[in-house]
């Protein structure tokens, strides 16, 4: 009993190494794009379309990895994850001592943020992979470490690109990637099988082993398997337009309330630290409260923080707005991954994972394109009524399609 709590432990604290540097390196590289890409001469709208046809080229790419991750070995998921990592780690190499022609500079972001998006339901399902093996890793706390690793990240780079300027980003990646590919490549427990044969042992009801079976399923099969299922991804893609709208152009906002670079980093790591003590705990909340139910909810809050930014006059406001996180973001991400667990079929649970993911990063891209343009033409106010409309849509369809 006492070795499978330390194996437990262990397997869940180097899990949460790795979505800490893969966190910090995703709201490094994903949530200063804005502030990176105005410092060279970038426009809002041109932003906008490097964002969408990244989040596009993403969205297409993680079913088509996911599926090769379907059909391959176990350990042929790790190899993938940690082989898309050297590329991003490379990427940002090449970024740092490129000249800045814009050209280049768009480029090189384009690819960058692609790969980075794509290993997203990797990271995941390396942790799910226990989980259905029997092996109990805690991935609400892995995922709580997430959240903090990357408010650490998002205040301590908001000041220092305040005082140091936008080129240090290029070196903040290539430290934070070089994290994530050391601690993915090296992520593996010996004997996994036996090591589920003693948990299974320790229980009086055993765990049935499930190991992935191959997923012959394409994407519109998927679909029309899963009807409902693609409803409910129909609201997640809503509700992330209105949550990228923000996430996406905070600089603009906070700016409008007479904020800066700094700023912008606290309301991210306000809202990270918020995230951490409901990731951490949702396991416990999960066996208390029903999924379906905490989706619902978390839709619900997603829409009430898109009204308090909204109506935002001032930075207190503001990292009010972000407070929202809370019962918004932290309840859905880890929700919607066990979501997935619960609906889609086991040889189907990784492009389930995928599609979770996918619909996030189309999410994106209609933020990226509409938040873009109504800046170039409009105001900030007039982008966060658009989101606000969004969100609500997607609220409703999460409330009617959500199975229990």
């Amino acid at each position: 009993m006492k070795n499978n709590i330390s194996v437990t432990t262990k397997l869940t604290a180097r899990y949460a190494l790795i979505h800490g540097a893969y966190w910090m390196v995703f709201g490094a590289t994903y949530n200063f794009i804005t502030v990176y890409l105005l410092s060279k001469n970038f426009e809002s709208h041109q932003i906008g379309l490097i964002l969408a046809f990244t989040n596009i080229f993403s969205a297409i790419l993680q079913p088509l990895v996911a599926g090769y991750a379907d059909r391959s070995r176990k350990s042929a998921l790790r190899y993938t994850t940690s082989l898309m990592l050297f590329i991003c780690l490379s990427l940002s190499f090449i970024m740092a001592v490129s000249p800045a022609i814009m050209f280049i500079t768009a480029s090189l972001y384009f690819m960058l943020l692609t790969v980075m998006l794509t290993i997203h339901p990797l990271i995941n399902s390396l942790g799910m992979n226990y989980i259905n093996e029997g092996i109990p890793l805690n991935f609400g706390f892995a995922r709580g470490m997430g959240s903090l690793a990357y408010a650490a990240m998002s205040y301590v780079l908001g000041a220092a690109v305040e005082q140091y300027g936008t080129d240090i980003l290029p070196y903040a990646f290539i430290l934070l990637f070089s994290f994530t590919f050391v601690f993915t490549i090296s992520f593996r427990l010996k004997n996994p099988t036996e090591a589920a044969d003693s948990f299974q042992t320790d229980r009086k009801e055993p765990i049935q082993s499930s190991p992935l079976n191959s997923s012959t399923l394409s994407a519109s099969g998927f679909i029309l398997k899963y009807h409902r299922f693609s409803l409910y991804l129909l609201g997640v893609i809503l509700i992330f337009i209105s949550f990228n709208i923000i996430n996406i152009y905070m600089i603009k906002i906070v700016q409008n309330v007479g904020g800066n670079e700094a700023t912008m980093g606290s309301a991210f790591a306000i809202a990270a630290v918020l995230e951490l003590p409901v990731m951490l705990s949702f396991t416990k909340i999960i066996n208390k409260y029903h999924n379906a139910s905490l989706l619902k909810l978390a839709g619900l809050f997603f829409t009430a923080k898109a009204f308090i930014t909204l109506v935002s006059s001032t930075i207190g406001m503001i990292y009010l707005a972000q407070s929202f996180q809370m019962l918004s973001y932290a309840i859905f991400i880890p929700g919607s991954i066990y979501y997935v667990n619960q609906v889609i079929d086991k040889k189907d649970m990784i492009k389930g994972q995928a599609f979770t993911t996918a619909a996030t990063t189309l999410g994106g891209v209609g933020g990226s394109l509409i938040g873009g343009w109504i800046l170039s033409v409009a105001t900030v106010r007039l982008m966060l009524v658009i989101g606000l409309v969004f969100s609500l849509a997607g609220s409703v369809i999460l409330l009617l399609t959500i199975e229990k």
